[in-house]
């Protein structure tokens, strides 16, 4: 902690009044921080390799400059030898979490009306090529080329864990690859990556802005829109994921082949189900393993 606090005061310049880590996080260390009248995020790595050097300011960058509310980042570095995985430090959003709100029905739809207009414009950011967009840059032309390479990764992780055999592995491959084949044209754009509203900030006015960019990908739009869909799935009730899936795809705006969002996400939400369930079994989430296994089936059946 006092490691912590020393990088904090070197990089804004105070003394740090208050901090106090966030207990709810399973992936990094995350700490919440008063400086004088200031509030931070300051968030320790324990993945050296992700995100990906560059990518957290170029992203910020692009945001801004489009007039998307988002945190300031103030310093992201892997530099500091006593944060060999890396750190960030961004101003921190005022405001409360939507995962943390007690929607009524009516307040949830309107919630997702307003988070699709938040991701129309995002989606407005083109970025060249596919893949990863460290230092802005993807290497991918294609969204296939780059899902040839994840989806064995994927597949060679869950074979590892005894979870399914080659077959069947090789079931979900050709199922996936028929599906985003058909979609190979829609073009790329900055896409969040991880679209639930734990990641979602809502200001006292009722604005909305989205935090957390660590999984920032050059995807078409939607690869994005259908993570928030498989959040919606494990989530909710098949009642209330299919209210508040199409209040949102109605208000979503997108010249790009919108009608054909549902045959997109079907095959889709089969490489999610396969990149969650191995989250899940590496945090011990015996039920949402098991939920995910049965959805995982029901798509592949």
């Amino acid at each position: 902690m006092d490691d912590i606090m020393q990088r904090i005061e070197k990089s804004v310049g105070y003394k740090v009044n208050k901090i106090t880590k966030l207990e709810y996080v399973t992936n990094n260390y995350v700490y919440d921080v008063v400086v004088s009248d200031d509030s931070y995020i300051f968030k320790v790595y324990r993945n050296k390799f992700w995100p990906e050097n560059g990518k957290l300011s170029f992203v910020n960058s692009l945001l801004i400059n489009h007039n998307i509310p988002c945190a300031e980042l103030i310093e992201f570095s892997r530099e500091d030898l006593g944060f060999p995985n890396g750190f960030l430090l961004e101003k921190k959003l005022q405001g409360i979490s939507a995962e943390q709100m007690s929607f009524n029905e009516a307040e949830e739809i309107n919630f997702y009306v307003k988070l699709a207009e938040l991701i129309s414009s995002i989606h407005k950011i083109s970025i060249q090529n596919f893949g990863y967009i460290g230092y802005g840059k993807a290497n991918y032309i294609s969204m296939v080329s780059f899902f040839e390479d994840e989806f064995d990764n994927r597949m060679n992780t869950l074979n590892e864990k005894g979870v399914y055999d080659r077959n069947r592995l090789g079931n979900m491959k050709s199922l996936f690859f028929d599906g985003l084949n058909k979609f190979d044209n829609l073009p790329s754009v900055l896409c969040h990556g991880d679209l639930s509203t734990k990641n979602v900030i809502i200001s006292t006015n009722g604005d909305l802005a989205l935090i957390d960019w660590d999984d920032a990908m050059s995807y078409n739009w939607m690869a994005d829109i259908s993570r928030l869909t498989f959040w919606m799935k494990m989530n909710y009730s098949e009642k209330n994921y299919g209210i508040f899936k199409k209040s949102f795809l109605e208000h979503y705006d997108t010249i790009y082949r919108k009608s054909e969002f549902e045959e997109f996400e079907k095959n889709f939400h089969i490489y999610i189900a396969m990149d969650c369930l191995s989250f899940y079994m590496e945090i011990g989430d015996k039920a949402m393993q098991d939920k995910t296994m049965n959805y995982l089936d029901l798509l592949v059946s």
